[in-house]
């Protein structure tokens, strides 16, 4: 049986969702971190370095470049569900199976059928952490460059991203390119993720931000994303 080339349609649909607001929230807190190098704790749930110790660490999995492979951190032999660094993970399984995603279920996944199977790990990664809250992930070489570990984070001291209407459009453009089919899915997630007001026809979804500021998203018949336009001064679009 040959390896999958993408992820199942119900993981696109919830990632879709998340997607705008976490792709913020990460460029933030990696332009906030930098490339310092920083040593992790999974014992103490702690990343430390360049001055900063960063608690609340929650070990989530592991990427093999040798075999294209994804481990969940709960199915790693070296941990279990009771490790401190990994017991809050429950939360992504427990979701998983609640809404059928056999992605946060499933300990093993292979991603060899990926076009970019490191890329892959790292969206599911990054969507996955969502179902945690928190500021984001942080990820790492191990094994002599042979394998990624990434963890969540969860501490204060992380920023956290604000709404922008200026950066919006540009937001909902990436976004919607990491997710093709579901875009409609990653406009409205974005809109529920900073609790705008939304108003939905056939061809156009429009948000108002509590500020007062406007986005809309037009799309083709087919569901295809083709402009976003902003309003910090809350006009109609």
């Amino acid at each position: 049986m040959s390896a999958p080339s993408d992820f199942s349609p119900i993981f696109q649909a919830f990632a879709a969702d998340c997607t705008a607001g976490a792709i913020q929230q990460q460029d933030l807190v990696n332009a906030f971190l930098g490339t310092h190098h920083r040593n992790l704790d999974l014992t103490a749930r702690t990343l430390t370095g360049n001055g900063l110790v960063i608690g609340g660490v929650t070990g989530l999995g592991s990427f093999s470049h040798l075999s294209q492979t994804w481990l969940w951190m709960w199915d790693n032999p070296g941990f279990d569900w009771e490790h401190p660094a990994v017991a809050p993970v429950r939360m992504i399984y427990r979701f998983g199976e609640r809404q059928g995603i056999p992605e946060l279920t499933t300990g093993h996944l292979d991603l060899a059928g990926f076009p970019n199977p490191h890329g892959a790990a790292t969206t599911l990664a990054i969507a996955s952490a969502y179902v945690l809250g928190g500021q984001g992930i942080w990820s790492c070489r191990i094994n002599d460059g042979k394998g990624s570990t990434y963890v969540h984070l969860d501490d204060p001291q992380l920023p956290v991203a604000q709404f922008d209407p200026a950066a919006a459009p540009a937001l909902l453009a990436r976004a919607a390119q990491v997710w093709p089919r579901e875009q409609r899915a990653v406009v409205r997630g974005m809109f529920r993720h900073f609790n705008m007001a939304s108003n939905e026809t056939p061809d156009q979804i429009a948000g108002r931000h509590p500020s007062g500021a406007v986005v809309a998203a037009a799309f083709d018949p087919v569901g295809n994303l083709t402009a976003v336009s902003g309003d910090a001064a809350g006009r109609s679009l």
